[in-house]
């Protein structure tokens, strides 16, 4: 038999837990741990492919007529061939669940009212839908989801680039709220948070990271205004050096930790050293 002290304590601590929300009443249900890819399109993804090759060292894999892979570390940029674009433009980014369970990742979507659209027919994805997913954010960006190796990364070449990226460093990306975007990847995906300033925050993903911040525009569609790559040796007089020898913009920024320039295609292109940020 309970006292009646009792029944009210547990009554109270009751009420408590019906409190909680449930982003911090349990752990998030899938764990995000680094980028597989980003999805860039261009109207000439062979300029795209020579510029990250022959200035930084990226590989390139699985080219066809519709797209290639170029690679840095461990991350790739997806260079879709889209002629008719009129300005160069990231339309997803991927990004690695471990452990990977499809069915699970479904279901854990599926729960929370999120789209789920699962990979088909496509050569680049030969184990067919059970080894991607696709979603959307709260502004609709989409975000593939998949295993550490979805994509077979090539064998490594020597290069002659004057500078060698061997990582993504971080996207940058603009919505309406960006705590709505922060809340979902740290309720979804159990990413750790850092710089949140009320105005935007970082989402950690490995070494990595994602700046969401709100739109400088008010602008209500979402938007990947620039991505950065980490380049190894980092040196910012050389890297500005090069920069300007190839007619590209070069400026440097972060007291001296990074350089803003625009790829060939002209899409804006961070290169940072690898102390740019620190992960929390």
């Amino acid at each position: 038999m309970l006292t009646r002290r009792e029944v009210l304590k547990s009554f109270a601590i009751g009420a408590a837990a019906w409190a909680i929300p449930k982003t911090m009443a349990a752990a998030s249900p899938l764990k995000a741990t680094l980028f597989n890819h980003i999805s860039y399109q261009s109207a000439d993804y062979k300029k795209t492919r020579d510029f990250y090759v022959d200035l930084l060292g990226f590989q390139a894999s699985d080219e066809d007529d519709k797209q290639l892979y170029v690679w840095a570390g461990d991350a790739l940029i997806s260079c879709k061939n889209t002629p008719n674009v009129k300005a160069p433009l990231m339309d997803h980014f991927g990004l690695t669940l471990e452990p990977w369970n499809s069915a699970t990742v479904k279901s854990v979507l599926q729960e929370r009212g999120l789209n789920v659209r699962q990979s088909s027919g496509d050569p680049h994805d030969p184990a067919g839908p059970s080894q991607s997913i696709f979603t959307n954010d709260p502004f609709r960006y989409t975000v593939q989801l998949g295993p550490k190796d979805l994509e077979g990364k090539p064998a490594p070449v020597a290069s002659k680039s004057p500078l060698k990226a061997v990582g993504i460093n971080h996207i940058s990306y603009q919505c309406a709220d960006y705590k709505k975007v922060r809340d979902f990847y740290t309720d979804l995906f159990g990413v750790p948070v850092s710089k949140d300033d009320g105005k935007q925050a970082y989402l950690w993903l490995g070494d990595a990271y994602i700046v969401v911040r709100n739109n400088a525009d008010g602008n209500p569609k979402p938007v990947v205004d620039h991505f950065g790559w980490t380049v190894a040796n980092w040196n910012v007089q050389k890297i500005t050096d090069i920069l300007k020898q190839r007619g590209l913009d070069a400026k440097p920024d972060a007291q001296g930790l990074s350089v803003m320039t625009k790829d060939l295609n002209g899409y804006p292109l961070q290169l940072c050293s690898k102390d740019l940020e620190k992960r929390p």
